[in-house]
């Protein structure tokens, strides 16, 4: 789980670099903002799934 939280850091840093670059006219902007929304929310659910209730088993 430690894995995918660095490797989640590590893709929300290149695209935001990617979506600098966007603003800065050498990508299209709306494929470093899709980049930038994926990773961020690939990033979190990883984060917030580690310890949710799973039920009771009988």
């Amino acid at each position: 789980m430690r894995f995918y939280l660095i490797i989640g850091i590590a893709f929300i840093v290149i695209s935001f670099v990617m979506f600098l670059m966007g603003l800065l006219k050498f990508i299209p902007v709306p494929i470093g903002a899709i980049l930038l929304f994926a990773s961020i929310l690939f990033t979190v659910s990883m984060f917030n799934s580690r310890n949710q209730f799973r039920g009771f088993n009988r």
